[in-house]
């Protein structure tokens, strides 16, 4: 009986032991917990803050990579306003001014309409204006300049266009052609596009004289006309190629034309015929050619005249 006892005693001994050691080991790990678990709230609301930051601001510390809505330069810029062409040659930024250039070369068509051109730019999805202004610098280049661009804009539209007023007759016909005619809405435009993000900044890039401008164009005007030349040239040596393959080819069907009878030598003499009248518009088209290079040496002399009075003045 005592023994039983004894026995109960000490299993209800081990067992408040047990509990109380639970309790110290619990106590233990509640003041661990009170120690870490502030550092790790901050640490989640960092983590969160930080996540929050990094995707709605990250374009401003990395390479944005939103989609590009942009016009080119050169040939893929090139768009219909009206009867006329318009191509942008070169366009400059420097962002530390906000101040940026277009240069815009257009194409005129023989219609009988005077041409006032007009520009104004903003920017696209706000849809915020920004101070233009357009400068004719010769009688197919206008240079388009903008003022207080902001750093943090993307695309820049740019409307490029004229108002047109009809030229006095100088026929019966175009008196007549203009007294049909309703009276409309004569203007014309064309809207260009440059995503701002493309372009390299210039921070020497700042406004010049006219007469500066003037040289930049007819250096470009140099460029373009020798690179015709140099089309002009090979077309040359193209189409003498050809015309020796044809003298090559009347000869070897005349020196066979005298062993031929009947029906062959009709169509060995067609052939002959066929290759002389090829050989014609060679030579044709050579002759243009030589005259597009006259007129291409001539307009050389004229911008060189051009430059050096541009550089007197």
């Amino acid at each position: 009986m005592f023994n039983k006892l004894n026995e109960w005693k000490e299993n209800v001994e081990v067992y408040r032991d047990r509990i109380q050691s639970g309790e110290k080991k619990s106590g233990r790990w509640k003041k661990r917990w009170h120690k870490y678990s502030s550092k790790l709230y901050l640490f989640m609301f960092f983590l969160t803050v930080s996540g929050f930051v990094f995707f709605n601001y990250s374009r401003l510390f990395f390479k944005d990579d939103s989609p590009l809505l942009d016009s080119g330069i050169g040939e893929i810029s090139k768009t219909k306003i009206g009867s006329s062409e318009a191509e942008i040659v070169s366009r400059k930024i420097n962002n530390s001014t906000g101040y940026a250039e277009v240069l815009v070369h257009v194409e005129e068509s023989s219609d009988q309409v005077h041409k006032e051109y007009v520009s104004f730019a903003g920017e696209v999805k706000k849809e915020q204006p920004i101070e233009t202004k357009l400068i004719p610098i010769s009688e197919n280049y206008y240079l388009i300049q903008l003022h207080g661009v902001p750093k943090n804009w993307k695309t820049i539209g740019i409307d490029f266009g004229y108002n047109a007023t009809q030229k006095a007759p100088t026929t019966v016909e175009q008196i007549e052609e203009q007294s049909q005619q309703k009276q409309t809405d004569r203007s014309q435009q064309t809207s260009f596009y440059w995503d701002v993000r493309k372009s390299k900044t210039d921070d020497d890039l700042k406004e010049k004289p006219r007469v500066k401008y003037l040289a930049d164009v007819i250096v470009i005007e140099e460029k373009s006309t020798r690179d015709k030349q140099k089309l002009l040239a090979k077309s040359t040596e193209k189409i003498d190629s050809e015309i020796v393959r044809i003298d090559e080819k009347v000869k070897q069907e005349t020196e066979e034309l005298i062993y031929k009878v009947g029906k062959e030598k009709e169509d060995s003499q067609t052939k002959i015929a066929q290759l002389e009248r090829e050989k014609d518009k060679y030579i044709e088209a050579k002759s243009g050619i030589k005259k597009e290079e006259k007129l291409l040496d001539e307009k050389l002399e004229k911008l060189k005249e051009r430059k050096e009075q541009s550089t007197t003045n």
